[in-house]
């Protein structure tokens, strides 16, 4: 049976080890999610790409002091 590509969620092989939650207000979350959808994108995929981005950046900076 073939496998469907997805275009979210955690890349293949990867396994769910941790959860990270954040508290918003409901109406800062409604907005969000809609401008995320309206771009066919998911929270968690581009919220990770901002962590990662992040940890990269820090990765970086740490390197030049």
């Amino acid at each position: 049976m073939k496998q469907a590509l997805s275009s979210c969620g955690r890349p293949a092989g990867r396994k769910k080890t941790a959860k990270i939650e954040v508290v918003i207000e409901p109406e800062i979350k409604e907005k969000f999610m809609e401008l995320i959808a309206s771009e066919g994108k998911t929270a968690s995929v581009e919220i990770g790409g901002w962590i990662r981005q992040y940890i990269k950046k820090q990765s970086i900076e740490g390197n030049e002091k």
